[in-house]
């Protein structure tokens, strides 16, 4: 699979980037997080372009984005009729968003816009192809499962990330080129470092979520196994295709803190 190695200009130079928003069932977070992202925008000076992508929410959810998307310029509100999950959350980004960079954030208020966009931003300098968000002192119930799918990506992936499936930023052209059913939205970034693209990661803290319970449950613990049995299947194979080409033969990843 041959990729692009050239990369776009930095989003901070550019402003060539949308922030994507999955949303299922979030109608007590979405007032409060789309005044932080005004707020967010505020300071930064500029506004972004936002795809919020309603999952299938049966809550009041597709209301409040009905009047929301009045409100506020930048908002764009795509629904699907049933929940279709992430991965086709990010299909359905890649098939109408057009800037350079995609920014995916949360909804649940455990990121705050209001720091970790700016952060997220910033991190992405000329160069690099990816950053990922790296949660600091995070206590949540998916803690041991997140913490032992990052250890096996480290280990299968030569990667050094410690947050894979979190808020990042990622260049548009590169996720086209990808099969993102095969991947999945969970190890993207785990793949994009196997691959040799540079993938950066700054801390942020992290948020009890606002309101609302979370979605994660035996179902999504055993989903997310099974997609790693698959991925594994789907690198081993393409690592072994006379058409594969790594980005960058020495694989160096550039890790920052700020």
């Amino acid at each position: 699979m041959k990729l692009t190695r050239s990369s776009p200009l930095s989003p901070t130079q550019t402003r060539s980037v949308t922030l994507v928003i999955p949303s299922c069932n979030e109608e007590g977070n979405l007032e409060r997080l789309f005044r932080f992202i005004e707020q967010t925008f505020d300071d930064l000076g500029y506004a972004l372009p936002v795809l919020l992508i309603d999952d299938g929410s049966t809550d009041n959810s597709p209301q409040i984005l009905a009047r929301l998307s009045h409100q506020y310029s930048f908002l764009k509100v795509i629904r699907h009729p049933q929940r279709r999950g992430v991965t086709q959350v990010w299909k359905t980004a890649l098939s109408h968003v057009t800037t350079d960079w995609i920014l995916w954030g949360q909804a649940d208020l455990e990121s705050d816009p209001r720091t970790d966009i700016p952060l997220l931003l910033e991190a992405c300098t000329p160069g690099v192809d990816a950053v990922a968000g790296w949660r600091q002192n995070r206590r949540d119930k998916k803690l041991f499962a997140s913490s032992f799918a990052n250890n096996a990506c480290r280990f299968v992936f030569n990667s050094r990330i410690h947050d894979m499936n979190w808020i990042k930023i990622v260049r548009r052209d590169i996720l086209t080129q990808l099969p993102i059913e095969r991947i999945t939205h969970r190890y993207l970034l785990a793949v994009l470092s196997g691959q040799g693209y540079r993938v950066t990661e700054v801390p942020t803290p992290w948020h009890t979520r606002f309101s609302g319970e979370s979605k994660f449950g035996f179902g999504r613990l055993f989903s997310s196994g099974r997609d790693f049995l698959l991925l594994l299947a789907w690198w081993y194979s393409s690592q072994s295709s006379p058409t594969y080409s790594p980005v960058r033969k020495n694989r160096k990843k550039v890790m920052s803190e700020i």
